[in-house]
């Protein structure tokens, strides 16, 4: 199963590195096993590899072969889905050397580690991509909506499509309210809901504040939980169902713990209370091209069977991500938001809690735990991701779509 030199080379074929934004010359010391293997980077797309380990590297990465097993597993365990998810699971203690260089490098060698991969063992299978929208406008229709959050004017771009019993999405960090589009175009959602995803200030079409250069963007609860509740309000929503995923899945539970008469369900997808581990310095530095570098961070949450198509279109959405954007919304995940959670009573409304089987960032455990400490209900599904509604939207609804008929009966009981 250790791949050899010759694997290695047969793997770093040309183009391989094709779209990565070229950068210095860079020279990574590959361990797998036994095996040793020098890449040397132009900066300007060309790879080529010796097997001389006494060669000088940059940096080093280190995959032990029990892990290296576990990576060619059809289909592999959580965490071992791309190089990045094994420093985010599995120990960072990996990469040495210079660090910053290893950041810059990141995605480079997340793409070098799945061809050796798929050099040794057939590539992984892939659920089909959606079908292709018919040619025409979108159901979709896009609005501003002027609020006050925490004494402050806010411009927020909203989204919404189909009619009923109003369903508001909260997108994930870093990202926007095109993660839904999927769920906006769905006829078996807009036929039951107004479906409305908005972007967060500092996201997507959401400006930040005017002195935006001069501050370093740092969400907190209390801003988020106004920010979400000055929507509701604005758009005169009466006990809408609220969806929300990975940071807005932990917002999610928060409001079903503090607002929940508000609501008449709350669905957490990815939601957990909170995750140290996911606020880390090269999501914003000078050096390192965060756009670059999230899409390798991120990229180990997809399931390795999500469609390519949804796939790609997740990671542009990192990839578009203002400067210290996703470090800022991380900042409430990893630091502020765990201060909040000791206090937390059962929702007040029908809380269902979602965990996709690859997410290490909110894990089943912690899912769970967040399930059973605010009296909801789990529901774990297998094979998918970290971004259920865009990676694999057919892959969610199968799941979803139960919740939200058992969700509109709810309402139909309380309506007089």
């Amino acid at each position: 199963m250790t791949p050899t030199p010759e694997d290695v080379r047969a793997a770093v074929r040309d183009g391989l590195l094709d779209g990565l934004p070229p950068g210095p010359p860079w020279t990574a010391l590959l361990t797998i096993g036994e095996l040793r293997v020098v890449l040397h980077a132009d900066g300007d797309g060309a790879l080529r590899v010796t097997d001389s380990p006494g060669d000088a590297a940059d940096f080093g990465f280190a995959i032990s072969a029990d892990e290296w097993a576990d990576f060619c597993t059809q289909p592999p365990p959580r965490g071992c889905t791309s190089a990045q998810a094994l420093v985010a699971t599995r120990g960072d203690a990996r990469v040495t050397g210079r660090r910053e260089v290893w950041a810059r490098a990141a995605g480079a060698l997340d793409r070098v580690v799945d061809a050796i991969r798929d050099q040794v063992r057939a590539p992984r299978p892939r659920r089909p991509d959606p079908p292709t929208p018919t040619a025409g406008l979108s159901p979709i229709e896009g609005r501003y909506l002027h609020v006050e959050v925490r004494g402050e004017p806010r411009r927020i771009y909203f989204e919404q499509a189909g009619d009923g019993l109003p369903l508001l999405c909260l997108h994930t960090a870093g990202a926007d309210s095109r993660q839904f589009r999927y769920l906006m175009e769905d006829p078996r959602v807009t036929d039951h809901h107004r479906v409305i995803a908005f972007d967060l200030p500092w996201h997507g079409r959401s400006d930040p504040p005017p002195d935006w250069q001069h501050r370093r963007y740092r969400l907190d609860t209390e801003t988020y939980e106004a920010t979400v509740l000055a929507v509701i309000d604005a758009l005169g929503l009466h006990r809408p169902v609220l969806l929300g995923c990975s940071m807005g899945g932990s917002m999610a539970l928060y409001l079903a713990s503090r607002h929940g008469e508000r609501f008449t369900g709350v669905c957490a997808l990815e939601g957990g209370l909170g995750n140290p581990g996911r606020f880390v310095e090269w999501t914003n530095r000078v050096d390192v091209d965060h756009s670059s570098f999230l899409v390798s961070w991120v990229g180990g949450l997809i399931a390795p069977s999500s469609p390519a198509a949804p796939r790609a279109e997740t990671l542009w959405g990192y990839a578009q991500s203002g400067p210290g954007v996703y470090q800022g919304d991380t900042y409430f995940y990893s630091v502020d938001f765990p201060r909040h959670t000791a206090d937390l009573v059962p929702a007040s409304c029908p809380l269902v809690v979602f965990s996709g089987e690859y997410d290490y960032s909110a894990t089943t455990e912690a899912s769970r735990e967040a399930a059973e400490r605010l009296g909801g209900r789990l529901v774990e599904m297998r094979g998918r991701g970290h971004f259920p509604m865009s990676e694999d939207p057919d892959g969610l609804a199968e799941h979803l779509l139960p919740v939200l008929a058992e969700l509109r009966q709810e309402q139909g009981a309380h309506t007089p």
